[in-house]
């Protein structure tokens, strides 16, 4: 799994950047801001499986995978790229955590078949 960020070069009134992820799983990565944030993009790649992924979010620093229930969840189709717009932004305050499983719910199930890849914009 590997984690770009890249800052928008916006300034006033808000600081945007955005953060590339490849190959995310089931095991998750926590807290990769290390900061309360506010999402408005979710650029999600499930492109290259041919079954459902579950992309999960937690509004927490160390969720534990398995146990944690997530507080936003994607059911992304095989196949399939979706792209999801918040117009007022989802506010985390806890942390700022992702994995991306076959199972539906808190339970951490396996890695997708193949790399499920996201991007999103955040301040």
């Amino acid at each position: 799994m590997a984690v770009a960020v890249a800052s928008s070069g916006v300034s006033s009134p808000f600081s945007v950047r955005s953060l590339d992820i490849a190959d995310l799983e089931n095991t998750g990565l926590s807290d990769f801001v290390s900061a309360s944030a506010t999402v408005y993009t979710l650029d999600l790649d499930n492109s290259a499986n041919g079954a459902i992924t579950y992309f999960k979010l937690y509004d927490s620093a160390s969720p534990t995978y398995g146990t944690t229930d997530p507080n936003l969840m994607i059911l992304v189709a095989a196949s399939t790229r979706q792209v999801w717009s918040v117009a007022q932004g989802l506010s985390l305050s806890a942390g700022f955590s992702v994995a991306a499983s076959d199972a539906n719910g808190p339970d951490a199930g396996s890695n997708p078949g193949s790399a499920f890849n996201m991007s999103v914009v955040l301040s």
